[in-house]
């Protein structure tokens, strides 16, 4: 136990996004979809509710109906946010068993009473002086450890409280470094989708309205698009970075990550030791193959 939180502890938030990079890349597609199938309607949904609260002249007439989709739409996402948090970790946890549909009921369940919550409270905690990197901390730990909810909502905050209380630095870091890429991911995409219609006009002769008048693209459905990109580009790395705090926060008591690195290790061990026996086996065939010398 003291050797595994030895093991977690030299992890420096650089190292911990590094690691929670390379499992988002490694993820397997199901994992992938299932982010992006919860996401994706989510972040289309609020474009679609932004141009129409902003231009349309009916918006006011809409605007019930417009709210009740989204909030339907944001219970969505943060279920299968919590399924792609909860696949992430196959690669280090091993295989986790399939979830019944009474597991999937509580885990909707539980995000659905707890997460909306996190829209009222973070901005609330992002005022000088109150624990922004706790609570944000806090509500994404409710999507990694949503396991929880099978035994109860109290339970799963008490998990995610706690989870939320370990390496307070690194949790700052983690905070920093990923805002300051966030913004950048957005200026990329905006220096991106700026410069495409003249890109387009270059290469393809296309004119548009937008090489015509190229301050027309500057408005705020523009930029709020641009803030959709970004999200879905950098959340992510954030979930998986916050599902491998939970991870190692709870290999505090249970070693699961030196049972990990043995399952690393052995993995290793065996395609090393297949290689070996290929090559002799090899070696033998060549062998055997080479004509005898004359006497």
């Amino acid at each position: 136990m003291n050797n595994a939180k030895r093991s977690f502890q030299a992890k420096t938030a650089f190292e911990l996004i590094e690691e929670a990079v390379h499992l988002v890349k490694t993820s397997s597609s199901a994992a992938r979809a299932s982010y992006y199938l919860g996401s994706a309607p989510f972040v289309l949904g609020l474009l679609f509710f932004w141009a129409e609260m902003s231009r349309s002249p009916f918006g006011e007439r809409h605007l019930p109906a417009a709210a009740l989709a989204m909030a339907g739409l944001f219970l969505w996402m943060q279920f299968w946010q919590a399924i792609f948090a909860r696949q992430i970790l196959t690669s280090l946890a091993g295989p986790l068993p399939r979830l019944s549909v009474r597991q999937r009921g509580r885990i909707f369940i539980a995000q659905a009473a707890l997460q909306p919550t996190g829209l009222f409270l973070i901005p609330l905690a992002s005022i000088p002086m109150l624990p922004l990197a706790w609570v944000f901390a806090f509500y994404q730990n409710l999507t990694a450890v949503s396991e929880s909810a099978d035994e109860g909502l109290r339970p799963l905050i008490r998990k995610a409280t706690r989870q939320s209380g370990f390496w307070p630095r690194q949790n700052h870091m983690l905070l920093t470094i990923l805002f300051g890429f966030g913004f950048l991911v957005f200026l990329n995409w905006v220096s991106v989708c700026f410069l495409l219609p003249f890109a387009l006009k270059m290469f393809f002769g296309i004119e548009s309205v937008f090489t015509r008048n190229p301050l027309a693209m500057l408005n705020t459905t523009f930029f709020a698009i641009m803030f959709g990109l970004a999200y879905l580009t950098v959340d992510p790395i954030l979930k998986a970075v916050y599902a491998l705090r939970c991870f190692y926060g709870e290999a505090r008591e249970s070693g699961a990550d030196l049972k990990a690195e043995l399952r690393s290790i052995s993995g290793a061990a065996r395609q090393f030791g297949g290689a070996v026996v290929f090559l002799l086996w090899l070696s033998g065939a060549a062998s055997q193959a080479r004509p005898a010398e004359p006497a």
